[in-house]
């Protein structure tokens, strides 16, 4: 049975009327119809991830965007038998590395049902002992208004912010094997992300984690690399240490917000590491690993 939690937010109610007509039309030409239900202000996908266990699901899709699916993601219980689909209403960086661009090739590999197993990074806070996944990426540090047009590089308010971005004394522990504390701007912790920087692919199937830890800089280089900073292309910058770990401990400052997003999941003290081959879900055959 197919279960669709679909999340129109951010997008208009004319916008959403257009994309939910072509959903049901793709669902009903490739024979995959199911149970759909929408996330409102009165049940969350989380919520709703509990409505598809109590009907038995086995195949539960996240219809919406990259929030959605790890909404979904981090509701899902630990079933083996459990399958998870993604169908993108809005530009998806995920659904990219899936092989998935638009709603009617996502519907199709849904049909297909290709399934392949992915990482899936996790972030536990010490103090609470709470966890919660991440799909692609977990940042520090470097944290911006999220109202700001980060489109307009030349903005006065956007290169305001980002010369009095503050620097922060980190002190971690890698894989258990060395421990320091560095002057950083930031960093940032993959465990999945397309090409849009151009550089390496990072596989969300290698069982690492790619930490990349940006040290202090001048105003005059967070000028110059001021589009690498917005667009997390850390490695573009000089002087940036990148790791290829299994487990970092974070142990302090006391506080460190640790973000998915402008999502807050954790604060330091805590243990961000991999759990491999975690998550069962249906990929496109142009998927990017």
């Amino acid at each position: 049975m197919y279960y669709y939690i679909v999340d129109p937010k951010n997008l208009s109610q004319r916008q959403f009327e257009r994309v939910q007509n072509q959903l049901y039309s793709s669902l009903s030409e490739f024979r995959i119809s199911g149970e759909v239900s929408r996330v409102t202000a009165l049940r969350s996908a989380a919520q709703l991830v509990l409505s598809a266990e109590s009907h038995r699901a086995k195949n539960i899709i996240a219809v919406g965007s990259d929030d959605t699916l790890h909404d979904v993601v981090n509701a899902v219980p630990d079933d083996e038998e459990i399958t998870i689909g993604f169908i993108p209403l809005q530009p998806s960086s995920f659904g990219n590395m899936l092989g998935i661009n638009s709603i009617s090739s996502a519907v199709k590999t849904i049909a297909a049902r290709r399934t392949i197993l992915l990482d899936l990074g996790s972030v536990i806070q010490t103090k609470v002992n709470q966890k919660t996944l991440f799909l692609k990426n977990l940042t520090f540090g470097m944290e911006l208004k999220s109202d700001l047009n980060k489109g307009n590089l030349y903005s006065f308010k956007l290169i305001s912010q980002l010369f009095n971005l503050p620097n922060i004394e980190v002190n971690f522990i890698g894989d258990r094997k060395f421990q320091g504390t560095n002057t950083l701007l930031g960093g940032v912790v993959f465990n999945s992300r397309d090409q849009a920087c151009g550089s390496s692919f990072v596989n969300p199937a290698d069982g690492v984690l790619d930490v990349l830890l940006l040290p202090k800089l001048s105003k005059y280089q967070i000028f110059k690399y001021r589009k690498h900073l917005l667009s997390e292309c850390l490695e573009n910058i000089p002087g940036v240490s990148i790791l290829h770990l299994k487990k970092l401990e974070i142990l302090g400052p006391e506080g460190l917000t640790l973000r998915v997003g402008t999502r807050v999941l954790a604060k330091a003290p805590a243990t961000i590491q991999i759990e491999p081959r975690k998550l069962k879900i249906i990929a496109g055959r142009e998927r990017m690993f």
